[in-house]
């Protein structure tokens, strides 16, 4: 016996209300988890850690290749570069590259790119289907 007359709600139904039986409406997830994060007080932390998922779109794939976030430490994004030739042209576009970074954002901003040299050992040194003189 599933209809009302058991005290069911039919199916597809649910019975929405808090302790004093009036009706509550569902909440966006993202107004939720957003209210969580600032009351944890790690909301800024959360938006700059995007950053890392955002860079490869914000730079585009031929200097993505050459590249990758090491770390994010308070407002500064730390960028490891395969060459100093790379470096110096990305030290060149850094206004540019932060403002692409920051643009649409409210929250979360980064203050400032440090570009580093990544060792031969390092991913970006060695990411697939780099190319250099001398090497395949």
């Amino acid at each position: 016996m599933n209809g009302p007359a058991s005290g069911a709600m039919p199916r597809g139904q649910a019975r929405r209300g808090d302790a004093s039986g009036r009706e509550r409406h569902p909440e966006p997830v993202g107004g939720v988890l957003a209210e969580l994060l600032d009351r944890l007080g790690i909301r800024e932390r959360v938006e700059r850690s995007a950053t890392a998922a955002r860079w490869e779109r914000v730079v585009g794939p031929h200097i993505a290749r050459v590249t990758r976030v090491g770390g994010i430490k308070g407002g500064t994004v730390f960028i490891e570069v395969a060459g100093a030739a790379w470096m110096t042209e990305l030290n060149m576009m850094r206004r540019k590259l932060l403002g692409r970074l920051n643009r649409d954002r409210a929250r979360g901003r980064i203050e400032r790119i440090v570009f580093v040299q990544s060792g031969e050992s390092s991913p970006v040194a060695t990411r697939p289907g780099r190319t250099e003189k001398g090497r395949g």
